[in-house]
């Protein structure tokens, strides 16, 4: 079948086609609209996520946000003093540096991050969450903060492994300073398996992504010590009437089971036994 057969309008349809871009450009300059960010949001708001939509995204609220209290972590003293001072410096309008944590998993490298909020919210602090695969969307989630009144952490967890190449690219380019000016409103603290692990390394002489981080604190290793304390901590907030021997001996036999210690785990311990007691205690209400 050959096209010279047809009797086609080429004119018309080039028109048509110049049309459906014109339409596709005006439905895209829409859609970028319906996500500018309310001048409200903010305000109103302590924590949000950033959820990418095809090309661009929005700052989604978080209703009811995770505020850990710093006095609840223990033997964090070191890492806790130099997070919050950076911190301090940064929502004063201070220089301050991009942040990396490291830890083993479950040891409350995301939980200081966030515990920040109830610290310095009043100083305006706000809180976004950014997925790792969502790094290539940087620089446009920088450049609509820089428009706010406001001092922005952006929490990243788990910058290890392979990273594309825009990620990568995009974050570089954070933390060592692209071709525009940094905004002086917007740190990033990011988290990474301990020092063992290491991040991915760049194909330049200056080494990994952790060296471009201006401040890298360490979350020591959890020890048996630490964890049982934690179990008490929790066990005395909650006035759970059990002997601490048999605290003990309930805690190490959970951690046992998993072949090492941490916080979470602690935590988990801790909503078990304490679901236990309080069935235990309504049950034997019931039965009387």
């Amino acid at each position: 079948m050959e096209f010279s057969n047809f009797d086609i309008d080429w004119e018309y349809l080039l028109e048509r086609i110049e049309r459906f871009l014109d339409l596709g450009e005006e439905y895209l300059t829409r859609k970028l609209a319906d996500y500018q960010t309310e001048p409200l949001l903010f305000r109103q708001n302590l924590a949000f996520r950033w959820v990418r939509s095809y090309q661009t995204g929005y700052f989604e609220e978080v209703p009811s946000p995770d505020l850990p209290d710093h006095a609840d972590f223990v033997d964090m003293e070191i890492p806790l003093k130099h997070l919050c001072r950076n911190t301090a410096q940064f929502v004063n309008g201070f220089p301050a540096n991009h942040i990396l944590i490291l830890g083993q998993p479950g040891n409350g490298k995301r939980s200081v991050i966030k515990g920040l909020l109830p610290k310095f919210e009043d100083r305006g602090l706000r809180l976004i969450e950014i997925r790792r695969e969502d790094l290539h969307q940087l620089s446009r989630i920088v450049s609509e903060l820089k428009a706010h009144p406001f001092h922005f952490i952006l929490l990243c967890s788990d910058i290890t492994g392979d990273m594309t190449h825009a990620n990568h690219w995009e974050l570089r380019n954070l933390l060592q300073g692209g071709i525009e000016t940094r905004a002086r409103n917007v740190l990033l603290c990011a988290t990474g398996n301990s020092k063992k692990t290491g991040l991915p390394k760049t194909a330049n002489a200056q080494g990994g992504l952790e060296s471009s981080f201006g401040l890298t604190l360490e979350i020591p290793a959890m020890n048996q010590t630490t964890y049982l304390k934690i179990c008490g901590e929790i066990a005395k907030r909650r006035n759970l009437s059990l002997p601490a021997e048999t605290l003990q001996r309930k805690a190490l036999a959970w951690a046992k089971q998993r072949g090492y210690y941490s916080g979470l785990m602690a935590c988990q311990f801790m909503d078990d036994l304490t679901g236990q007691w309080l069935l235990k205690q309504k049950l034997s209400g019931c039965s009387s």
